[in-house]
């Protein structure tokens, strides 16, 4: 089940609902479609439990735990890959935490800033190559400021250069379980290849929490200081929930707004990872409402090892959605709408309506004739995903069949497809009537 949770509007600050759940609506329904029409009503009945409960449906994946235990509250598509950002420094920060365990680094032990680290992008602390820098400010530079110049300085301290650490990396994801992740850099900085679920990170941040209590003070600090400048962390639910202790943020175009947060309350630990939200509040909002929620619900028996990942798709990308403004998806005209079809839902955003279409390519792949699109919906909010140009038969196959691999489907007969068209604006002329010229 798909849990419902608030974002605001990154350009607003208002509250608004860019969901992945489909908005009910009642319409005709094939006597033979009587299975898709049972768990059409369970989605429906479900998204409006939740929405009673004051909620909204975020875009990217998230996983509310317990962290000691490994149980889990709720997950929505935990296992499905993402651009961890840098939520990678998290597993910089693992290492260093071992070295200094094993006696191989030391707190107050001076680094050097090599000319690689200083040519690092922002966010970074902008220290000049040969200086140096001791490895507690350099991580509290990295987990409260995200810093990555303090990234680089570190992994080449750990192990001579950034390729050996890299390596490091990958190993000791394998050995933690992190089985869908895939660092290239200790940055966080923006790679294709560099991929992560949620689970993968709630094994990692898990593991750092009960390997290293001592280092926990990181997570929660509120500002670094250099020199008379003091550094504001950027996980900015620190400041707006009162228990929050924690954790990482995680920003790049690619990713939108990534958070893992802990909080305690009455005696309980709980932590959310949350992925692709669009904006920094966002992020904080998403996991508030989902910490807030956990603490008054029980854990289940479903723990975060038990997960599957995902494997071999490629992270949807977020930069459309984040970084321009817009979501870059083209929409398709109500009026090319023909024959028998099929409908996925109505989402707020255009961009999620594009990650459900996407995530059922596989499905959709031997449909040669069909044609597939997100239309603009005229008397509704929102955006409506369709496959058309289908018989009878084969939308209520395809309704089917889609209905097997747990995805909403609805079937749509040529007179329903008629009416959205009607319903559609229409183009207004560039030049009115009274202003044009002879």
């Amino acid at each position: 089940m798909v849990e419902l949770v608030d974002a605001p509007d990154s350009k607003s600050g208002s509250e608004r609902s860019v969901g992945s759940i489909p908005t009910a609506r009642t319409t005709k329904t094939n006597p033979d479609n009587s299975a898709v029409t049972a768990q059409f009503f369970r989605f429906a009945l479900c998204a409006l439990a939740l929405w009673l409960m004051g909620a909204a449906a975020q875009a990217g994946p998230s996983l509310l735990f317990e962290p000691a235990s490994g149980r889990i509250i709720t997950q929505d598509r935990a296992g499905e890959p993402w651009y961890p950002a840098s939520l990678t420094k998290l597993m910089t920060a693992y290492l260093i935490f071992e070295d200094i365990k094993a006696g191989k680094l030391e707190l107050k032990q001076q680094i050097p800033v090599s000319e690689y680290a200083q040519s690092m992008p922002a966010s970074k602390i902008g220290m000049k190559a040969g200086q140096t820098i001791s490895v507690d400010l350099a991580l509290q530079s990295l987990l409260v400021y995200s810093a990555n110049d303090m990234a680089v300085v570190l992994a080449e301290a750990a192990a001579g250069d950034v390729t050996q650490f890299v390596a490091r990396m990958n190993q000791t994801a394998g050995q933690l379980g992190m089985s869908a992740t895939r660092f290239k850099n200790p940055t966080g900085l923006r790679d294709p290849g560099q991929i992560s679920t949620a689970r993968d990170l709630a094994v990692l941040a898990s593991a750092i929490f009960a390997k290293y209590p001592e280092q926990r003070h990181y997570f929660s600090q509120k500002y670094v200081s250099i020199g008379k400048i003091k550094l504001r962390n950027r996980n900015m639910l620190l400041r707006q929930m009162a228990n929050a202790d924690g954790m990482k943020t995680g920003f790049v175009c690619t990713s939108g707004f990534n958070l893992i947060a802990s909080a305690q309350q009455d005696g309980r630990e709980l932590m959310a990872v949350v992925l692709g939200a669009d904006s920094a509040k966002g992020r904080a909002n998403w996991a508030q409402e989902l910490l807030t929620q956990g603490f008054a619900r029980s854990l289940s028996d479903v723990r975060v090892r038990d997960i599957d990942n995902h494997y071999g798709a490629a992270p949807f990308d977020m930069t459309a959605e984040v970084c321009k403004g817009k979501s870059g998806v083209k929409l398709a005209s109500a009026s090319l709408l023909q024959g028998y079809g099929v409908t996925l839902g109505r989402y707020r955003s255009r961009a999620d309506a594009a990650r459900v279409l996407k995530a059922r390519e596989t499905l959709l792949a031997g449909e040669g004739q069909a044609k597939r699109g997100i239309v603009r919906l005229a008397d509704v909010s929102g955006y409506g995903v369709y496959i058309w140009n289908l018989d009878a038969a084969k939308a209520q196959q395809l309704c089917g069949e889609l209905g097997k691999a747990q995805a909403w489907c609805e079937v749509m007969q040529p007179a329903q497809f008629a009416a959205l068209a009607a319903k559609a604006p229409k183009k207004k002329p560039a030049v009115s009537p009274q202003k044009a010229t002879p």
